[in-house]
């Protein structure tokens, strides 16, 4: 396991302890104060915390796909590619 993959896994995972952190909280202070769901109250209308929390889980998990296709891009570009001697791939990788 090379050096970048290991600052890419810590780094990683320092994000998913902000993520779960985060979402700890907002449970935290939804229940502290309970909040009536009315049009005047609401963002536009209709935005609920329940939809701003899905959203937020499904952009970090997006991120994270990102992410992970970025690494394999442009940092090891030789995993999913062919083999070097066919000439296979191009030789994207950064200088890390």
């Amino acid at each position: 396991m090379s050096v970048s993959f290991i600052v890419f896994i810590i780094i990683h995972v320092c994000i998913l302890v902000f993520f779960v952190e985060s979402l700890r909280r907002i449970t935290k202070r939804a229940h502290e104060y309970p909040l009536e769901e009315t049009s005047e109250t609401l963002p536009f209308g209709f935005l609920r915390l329940r939809h701003v929390v899905i959203a937020y889980v499904i952009v970090y998990l997006l991120w994270i796909l990102f992410s992970i296709w970025i690494y394999f891009v442009f940092v090891e570009p030789t995993f999913f590619s062919a083999s070097p001697e066919s000439g296979g791939g191009n030789n994207l990788m950064l200088n890390l």
